[in-house]
């Protein structure tokens, strides 16, 4: 069980990072990419059907007939072929972001900084990394922080913390194919709680960077940015309270169904 000293060591977060769990007091704290899950995302249900679709077109051949076992396995597949490529992505994703933390504490505390992967999706998303600190100014402060937000009661770690051409900003790096909406209100949520424990305001707001696995030429850029200021973090952290009452809404029935269950 990892513990993270807050608010000037007056807040201890521990985090069991096997089962992802948050905690205060003995007290479960919920997550912030947990409670954006509760949002829809129709986009991901085509692109599992796409998957199915693909995995059918890949192993069926016109004129040849299959047996009871080799029809129930090509189906299995089929509905196995999103979970496959999804954990096979977020495996990446996850490597990236390591490599990145390493890099970002190894300069931060002047250390040595590892060594570059030779895996071509890691090697062009960490390229996409350094041509975007190349472009920008960036001052790194600090990456991979555990946050908790005393007034709203959640807790989350962000991806990076840098003053970005002058102006403090929250980071988040993704490595999918595109940036969509609710990526800021999770990066929203991470800049409320950690101006609440600096009592700073971060004038750059929130980012969300983009990096692409794909080779530079297939890519149409190594890095994609986008960003919103701390004005409009004000309006979407409105949003995420919302999800935050929806989740602790579910949370509820969940626990409520279990008590019914062992009467």
């Amino acid at each position: 069980m990892e513990q993270y000293k807050l608010y000037g060591g007056k807040v201890i977060l521990k985090f069991d990072e096997k089962n992802h769990i948050y905690s205060i007091n003995g007290k479960v704290v919920y997550g912030v990419t947990s409670i954006i899950n509760v949002l829809s995302k129709p986009a991901l249900l085509y692109w599992a059907v796409n998957m199915a679709i693909g995995h059918l077109q890949t192993n069926l051949q016109p004129g040849k007939v299959l047996d009871e076992v080799q029809i129930k396995t090509l189906l299995e597949g089929a509905r196995k072929a999103h979970t496959v490529r999804r954990d096979k992505s977020a495996d990446i994703g996850t490597m990236i972001h390591n490599w990145i933390e390493k890099y970002v504490r190894a300069r931060i505390e002047k250390k040595s900084v590892p060594e570059r992967p030779i895996n071509k999706e890691m090697k062009n998303a960490i390229d996409g990394f350094f041509n975007w600190a190349k472009k920008n100014k960036v001052q790194l402060i600090d990456c991979e922080q555990k946050i908790y937000s005393k007034k709203y009661k959640y807790a989350g770690t962000y991806d990076l913390e840098a003053i970005v051409n002058g102006k403090r900003t929250i980071i988040d790096f993704k490595t999918g194919k595109a940036i969509y909406p609710e990526m800021f209100l999770q990066a929203s949520a991470y800049l409320q709680a950690r101006e609440e424990e600096k009592g700073e305001k971060y004038d750059g707001g929130v980012a969300i960077l983009r990096l692409s696995q794909e080779d530079k030429e297939k890519a149409i850029t190594p890095f994609e940015v986008q960003q919103v200021s701390r004005e409009e973090v004000q309006s979407l952290i409105k949003v995420f309270r919302c999800c935050l009452g929806v989740y602790i809404w579910r949370m509820n029935l969940k626990k409520q169904e279990i008590i019914n269950n062992n009467k």
